[in-house]
């Protein structure tokens, strides 16, 4: 191997993504294309399909290329490759050195790895091409072809998004000229190739279906395969997990949605690969989808550092999408993260809607879609038949409560309090309480003994704001938690509701939770205010002044016990 592909192969994505973020792409393009200001973009004569009407244009804040005659798109490695020719691995050098960006990492287990990856992307380009030579320009690949366009999806579409078709033949792409000189343990790694049960060699993976790339910083890091043709239990098949590919880390059609989900703040889930191919055809241009797995943890990562704010999950309204929404909507409140749940009318696929009703009419019903934390209460409660068992009831209620807990506001979570004790038919006071812990609310008439008594006298109001600095505090400062437990000034606290709230936050709870179960209401906005005081002033509260705050609350507390053990003679 020459010394540049071995420099090349040991990139890294974090220099992939520094090359991209340099580069100048108008002017990587202008050395082939001339080019002319069109507001802030630039236009000219695509160099891909031929024109003669201008309707190339290159976006500088996206920095891709957008050609609306033939539909290509991409970076300026994608531009390089598709004008000039070249591989992905001599676009990237190319561009390197003009950018002046050193591909090479330090870490030699990081080259070794990185030199694995490239080589695996470099299969799969491969692979790539020839499933797209099948799909275009073989007999063979017509079945695919007419899917395609039963299915709504453009031919310009579908060059862009490279589909293809791997023919119903046991090995067409591991003996093919595509893979000549290949090593067949690397065809097999990509998850291209799987070993023979009798004899040498490999057969292919896919067979008789249609193929949807699935990119990653700018390369091919698998496929997904539609059957088409033959025999098989499975309607989709995923390449499996590779050094390159990990099912539950990547997201499909990412790397076209980021500017648009970044712009928009919003991030749309769908099901299936054609379900956001066929959104970004109509111009819905946030659409992601996993790749065959549930939603994760780290997919929600992936989209909250794309700068989504809010999700919208688009799922089918069969069982199995309703128990997928379920479970995205689950993950996204644990995160809290704001989210929404759209299931299409009359069973369609979110492709086939915004085919019927067009973009507009599809960003309507999104506007109208769901809250994710209604929707999983309706999921939770709906099933319940009416004048069902009150242990039933019981826990139906306790299934609900992280749901209403993570409310996002006061107001949201009272409405939630409201919809579920409408929902069980039961006394809203009494809901508010099982959802916070509590137990019931005592007799509303005080014991004879108790009665007799000489009313107490109400807190004071230096005691109580003393504790009320102290909670906020621990609030704000959730390290100081520690230091709060072992001081026992907790025990010390003479309001019951504050007690229990400092009890949960020194006992690690979630202090959210602990300050949405302070009743009552005017007791937990005080709360609430004492902590938004902290953050306007800038509070940089330390254990020091931890100290200083229990201190002033122990002597204040210890005044007010010795004024109520010596009340006051009245003067005669």
């Amino acid at each position: 191997m020459a010394l540049a592909a071995i420099h090349l192969a040991s990139i890294s994505d974090e220099k992939l993504q520094e090359l991209r973020d340099r580069v100048d792409l108008v002017a990587v393009v202008q050395r082939r294309v001339p080019l002319k200001k069109s507001g802030h973009d630039w236009k000219g004569l695509c160099p891909i399909h031929g024109e003669k009407t201008p309707s190339f244009y290159v976006v500088p804040d996206k920095k891709m290329f957008h050609c609306f005659g033939c539909g290509v798109s991409g970076d300026a490695i994608k531009f390089v490759m598709q004008v000039e020719g070249r591989s992905f691995r001599e676009a990237v050098e190319q561009l390197a050195n003009e950018a002046g960006v050193d591909l090479t990492p330090q870490d030699p287990e990081e080259v070794r790895r990185s030199s694995r990856r490239a080589a695996l992307a470099e299969v799969n380009e491969k692979a790539c091409t020839f499933y797209e030579r099948i799909l275009w320009d073989h007999p063979k690949g017509k079945v695919a072809r007419d899917h395609l366009r039963e299915r709504g999806i453009t031919e310009d579409t579908a060059r862009a998004w490279r589909l293809g078709y791997a023919p119903n033949l046991w090995d067409s792409l591991i003996n093919s000229h595509a893979l000549k000189g290949v090593d067949p343990r690397l065809a097999e790694e990509a998850g291209l190739g799987i070993p023979r049960k009798k004899g040498q060699g490999l057969y292919d993976r896919f067979r008789g279906r249609l193929m949807i790339p699935i990119r990653e910083s700018g390369r091919i890091v698998g496929f997904g395969g539609r059957l088409l043709e033959g025999q098989s239990e499975a309607k989709y098949l995923n390449s499996p997990d590779t050094p390159l590919y990990q099912k539950g880390l990547t997201l499909f059609a990412l790397d076209r949605a980021r500017e648009s989900i970044r712009r928009d703040a919003v991030a749309l889930f769908v099901e299936g690969y054609f379900d956001a191919i066929g959104l970004h055809q109509a111009g819905v241009l946030t659409a992601i989808a996993t790749c065959g797995t549930a939603l994760t943890d780290k997919h929600l990562e992936l989209v909250t550092k794309a700068g989504a704010k809010e999700l919208v999950f688009v799922f089918d309204g069969d069982a199995a999408g309703m128990r997928a929404a379920q479970r995205a909507s689950e993950i996204a409140a644990a995160q809290g993260v704001p989210a929404r749940v759209l299931v299409p009318p009359d069973g369609e696929d979110p492709d086939e809607t915004v085919l019927r009703v067009g973009v507009q009419g599809f960003r309507e019903l999104l506007a109208s879609a769901q809250p994710s934390l209604e929707f999983l209460l309706d999921r939770a409660l709906g099933q319940l038949p009416k004048g069902a068992p009150i242990e039933a009831r019981v826990r139906a209620v306790d299934a609900v409560k992280g749901i209403v807990q993570a409310a996002p506001s006061p107001l949201a979570r009272d409405l939630y309090v409201e919809k579920v004790a409408a929902m069980i038919g039961a006394p809203v006071e009494a809901i508010r309480r099982a959802l916070a812990g509590k137990p019931p609310a005592p007799p509303s008439k005080p014991p004879p003994e108790r009665a007799a008594r000489t009313p107490e006298r109400p807190l004071p109001l230096s005691v109580l704001k003393a504790e009320l600095v102290i909670l906020a505090a621990v609030v704000r400062h959730p390290e100081l938690a520690t230091e709060l437990a072992h001081s026992g000034a907790v025990g010390e606290f003479v309001q019951p509701a504050l007690r229990e709230a400092a009890d949960a936050v020194c006992a690690g709870h979630d202090a959210q939770g602990a300050i949405r179960a302070v009743e009552p209401d005017s007791l937990r906005q005080r709360i609430l205010d004492a902590v938004a005081e902290m953050e306007q002033a800038g509070d940089q509260t330390d254990a020091k002044r931890l100290t200083n705050l229990v201190r002033k609350h122990a002597q204040t507390v210890a005044l007010e016990r010795k004024q109520r053990r010596s009340p006051r003679v009245p003067t005669p």
